[in-house]
């Protein structure tokens, strides 16, 4: 039985291009009603292929994927009533001006003059292009662009937002207002999925993240036990007097205390300690120079998301 407040659920979802290509490979999550969840994965993980078949632009190899119970493939009309989306690069008319565009979906949706006017004014003032409602299309850079994109697919005020990297093109100011927006849908009950690369932006504004490597959802967990488990995360950047061999930094990965390391470039690398207080960050230093290996800085570092997500890669032997 399915839960009530399950609003995007997808079961057994798999998408092959030709034989080879397996971009989606056995996916299934369910998001209730007013999360904001994160999928999060690097370029070519599936995300963007996901995201199209949850919005019927393409059709799954086999499984399901429903939004309120409706299956996306064989009602799409019923299913998206009540989403709005952004998928990849959005086209746009560049002699028109976003009051034009506003005006040409508002009749789409049916909505009255006077309802038109009034979402027009505060869509644009929400993504922040009310000076621009009059302004060619033509004339605005990708962050404007972006955020017109955003507009269009809330201005029909729907339960549900799918969207596809929503920062790209925007400069850290349009990042920072994005944030806050999505922020804002929380305290409207709106359900958000949404799918990014930029790890720890997204570790700011969602409840929950599901990663993705290679077709393959790898892990789901909620934003604040991640946080928790990071705490705990020993990370120290290491650079030596002399290039390291590949021989070297096996000497250094096979230190008892040493549960991962990364090479930044030839005298530099990263160490991780899954588990650790700063007593640890401590004793990885006293071993690697019982090591007799001449370091010239030690810096402890900040864990994240993104290093979070390097662990779990690693940690299923998808390093490459």
């Amino acid at each position: 039985m399915m839960n009530e407040d399950c609003v995007i659920r997808t079961e057994n979802l798999v998408k092959k291009f030709g034989d080879d290509v397996t971009a989606v490979d056995n996916v299934s999550f369910e998001i209730e009603r007013g999360e904001v969840v994160g999928y999060l994965g690097p370029n070519g993980a599936g995300k963007t292929t996901t995201i199209k078949i949850l919005t019927n632009l393409i059709e799954p190899t086999s499984g399901t994927a429903c939004i309120n119970g409706i299956d996306i493939n064989r009602y799409p009309k019923k299913a998206l009533k009540n989403v709005g989306s952004l998928i990849g690069v959005p086209g746009v008319y560049g002699y028109m001006t976003p009051d034009e565009v506003l005006t040409y979906f508002g009749k789409v949706y049916r909505m009255s003059k006077e309802k038109r006017e009034e979402r027009i004014e505060e869509v644009l003032d929400l993504v922040n292009l009310s000076d621009w409602r009059y302004s060619k299309i033509e004339s605005f850079s990708t962050g404007m662009e972006r955020r017109l994109a955003i507009g269009k697919s809330i201005f029909h005020e729907p339960s549900i937002l799918i969207l596809d990297e929503p920062v790209l093109g925007l400069d850290p100011e349009g990042i920072r207002e994005m944030r806050e927006l999505i922020k804002s849908f929380q305290e409207k009950d709106v359900t958000v999925f949404l799918s990014s690369h930029l790890l720890d932006e997204v570790s700011k504004v969602c409840d929950s993240v599901i990663f993705l490597y290679d077709g393959k959802m790898i892990e789901r967990d909620s934003v604040e036990r991640i946080d928790q488990v990071m705490k705990q995360y020993r990370l120290i950047e290491v650079e030596f007097l002399d290039d390291l061999s590949e021989s070297e930094i096996q000497r250094v990965q096979k230190i008892p205390v040493i549960d991962e390391v990364t090479k930044i470039n030839n005298n530099k690398i990263r160490i991780m300690k899954k588990e650790g207080d700063p007593a640890s960050t401590a004793e990885i230093l006293r071993k690697v120079i019982e090591e007799d290996f001449d370091v010239i800085s030690y810096s402890p570092k900040k864990s994240d998301l993104e290093d979070f997500y390097v662990s779990l890669v690693r940690g299923k032997g998808g390093a490459r």
